[in-house]
């Protein structure tokens, strides 16, 4: 199939461009972009191109190729795959959500504030589900989509300003599919995805000087 991996970079991982590289489709980056700035170029891409499925993922996700390569077979199949992992590595919940409710509000605010632990599925529940599991949620966690699903639901950061500087692009684009019910949102048991996390230091190396888009 005719598939495109869409690149959120905006910090120079090595392991993550090691991964990547080894994975055998065609790969968009978009260096040195914020969130919000995304909101343009993410879906500026879809309109103009006519890629089969676009895949999208940031740049602390680590893949096995084979565990990718699953992932495109099951679109073909599936209107949304979704890889999965934990949030940090000393965690145990999970980017799995009960796909009955993804419950994003708080009380006495209208922006959406993740609860990670409500209706979460633990790492110890993993191996007794299916081996394709409905999820409320994605995580952007090597997410694919058909391009139609791209276009019903596009790339869209919570804020609607750059002031506002709220992003949770993920948590925005599930919610909304999961309140219409016109699309599944299916992760792949077999696709575990590692989060390259270290506390107190995810953000620190972001780069927004140089902004890029580079086709591979």
């Amino acid at each position: 199939m005719n598939n495109v991996l869409m690149i959120m970079n905006a910090r120079n991982i090595a392991p993550f461009k090691e991964c990547v590289d080894k994975l055998n489709i065609n790969k968009v980056w978009f260096k040195g972009y914020t969130e919000f700035e995304l909101n343009t170029h993410i879906n500026k891409f879809i309109q103009e191109t006519s890629y089969d499925n676009y895949f999208l993922a940031p740049d602390d996700l680590l893949i096995k190729k084979h565990h990718f390569e699953l992932l495109e077979r099951k679109l073909q199949h599936h209107d949304i795959v979704t890889g999965w992992g934990v949030w940090r590595q000393n965690y145990n919940w999970t980017t799995i959500y009960k796909k009955d409710k993804l419950h994003v509000y708080c009380q006495g605010s209208s922006l959406p504030l993740f609860k990670k632990h409500y209706n979460v599925v633990y790492t110890h529940e993993i191996d007794s589900m299916p081996n394709e599991i409905e999820t409320a949620f994605t995580g952007w966690f090597y997410t694919g989509a058909k391009r139609q699903v791209w276009l019903d639901y596009p790339y869209q950061t919570i804020s609607v300003s750059k002031e506002q500087n709220v992003a949770s692009t993920d948590l925005h684009w599930s919610k909304r599919i999961l309140e219409d019910k016109k699309y599944k949102q299916i992760c792949i048991k077999d696709a575990r995805v590692t989060h390259i996390s270290y506390i107190g230091h995810d953000y620190l190396d972001l780069k927004f000087d140089t902004k890029e888009i580079i086709y591979e």
